[in-house]
């Protein structure tokens, strides 16, 4: 794609040049185009100047902010990945308000002292294409551990808010999911929404539940516990603690953190490089005009305030616009590019992260700005003279 593309914009720009008479191409005409017929009420004559640029240099301007969109869209994608990852550890440490879960092969008759007796099942919904593992607990409406209201009923469930996200259920919302081993739909209605976000779960009020599946009053497959339980290790498939939990819900953070990277890398070059360009070429179309006020008595300082100044106005309004246009945007598509990840898409990020973009986006402007003056001043009154008949 890009030769091609290469080939065809050159040839029509190369084209269209080359039409033009050996004269005009001599005098390095610019057409000045309808901008001029536009009436400026200002009477500042330093904002009439920049307002007449800005219109002069409309394309140029058009293009940096669609480079600037761009180069957000892929920012923002760096951006949601981390606070995903960030998030996904943050819920499920504060989700996880037990120091142990037991995984039980052959629970005893009774629950043992200090331990809240749960029935967890592993079911599966699909999405675009992937199977994502759903787990199903039962339990009682006064956990400890969860304050989840469970509902009695053997097609009543509790989800929780990272099913939402992920799904988009609602109340009263029909919910499928799927037993791989047995092949087995189960359709829930969904009765109430929770805030546990710790991973894809939904609730069921744990007798509903042993009846549903067929077990018997008292039977349990999982404890959680505030304090170690003497259980027989032949009766345990896993022991979790929290401080596992916790070492694992960093996992995401520091496997992604190099993609993350790049891509904000890759954001701040291309916005970097378009930029640059652009406004590189405003000052070269400009230098004629540029060397005629140099030839009025004007310094660089003054030259930079008419030529470069104004582009600062569509950068602040194009950054205070695009911003969160591409939040928007990249948090509707963020789904769609990971439907195999097994979590909530809890996207959201404080408002500084806002601030600190813009605030990014700006000074690169500046630093940019700061680099082309030193073109301006080397603009001189002898391009006047070059360009005279």
């Amino acid at each position: 794609m890009p030769p091609v593309v290469s080939f065809i914009v050159n040839t029509l720009v190369i084209n269209k040049r080359l039409s033009q008479a050996a004269l005009s191409l001599i005098r390095n005409e610019q057409k000045t185009g309808h901008y001029s017929r536009v009436k400026i009420k200002s009477r500042n004559f330093i904002r009439r100047f920049q307002i007449r640029q800005m219109l002069c240099e409309m394309r140029t301007g058009i293009t940096v902010l669609l480079s600037m969109l761009f180069s957000l869209f892929i920012l923002m994608l760096g951006v949601d990945c981390y606070y995903l990852c960030e998030n996904v550890r943050k819920d499920t440490i504060n989700d996880t308000k037990y120091e142990y879960m037991y995984t039980l092969k052959y629970p005893e008759e009774s629950v043992p002292e200090g331990g809240e007796a749960c029935f967890v099942k592993t079911l599966s919904k699909e999405q675009l294409g992937y199977n994502l593992d759903v787990t199903v607990m039962g339990m009682d409406s006064d956990n400890k551990y969860y304050d989840v209201k469970t509902h009695k009923g053997k097609s009543f469930i509790t989800v929780s808010q990272s099913i939402v996200e992920r799904y988009g259920v609602a109340k009263g919302y029909k919910f499928i999911l799927t037993d791989d081993a047995t092949s087995m739909d189960y359709a829930f209605t969904v009765e109430d929404i929770c805030d546990e976000r710790g991973g894809l779960m939904v609730f069921m009020d744990i007798d509903s539940m042993r009846e549903l599946f067929g077990e018997s009053d008292t039977y349990y497959n999982c404890l959680l516990s505030d304090k170690k339980l003497d259980i027989d290790e032949g009766r345990l498939y896993s022991t979790t603690t929290k401080s596992d939990i916790e070492r694992s819900a960093a996992v995401f953070t520091d496997l992604m953190m190099s993609m993350i990277v790049m891509l904000i890398a890759v954001a701040v070059i291309i916005f970097c490089s378009v930029m640059f360009l652009m406004l590189n070429v405003t000052i070269e179309r400009a230098s004629f005009g540029i060397s005629l006020v140099k030839v009025f008595g004007y310094k660089t300082k003054d030259v930079k305030k008419l030529y470069l100044n104004g582009n600062a106005i569509i950068i602040t309004l194009g950054a205070l616009i695009e911003i969160p246009l591409s939040k928007m945007f990249m948090d509707k598509v963020f789904p769609v590019l990971i439907p195999n990840v097994t979590s909530g898409i809890n996207l959201a990020f404080p408002w500084y992260a806002y601030v600190i973009i813009f605030a990014g986006v700006m000074a690169t402007y500046f630093i940019i700005t700061s680099i082309l003056v030193r073109k301006l001043g080397k603009i001189t009154p002898v391009e006047v003279l070059k360009n005279r008949e």
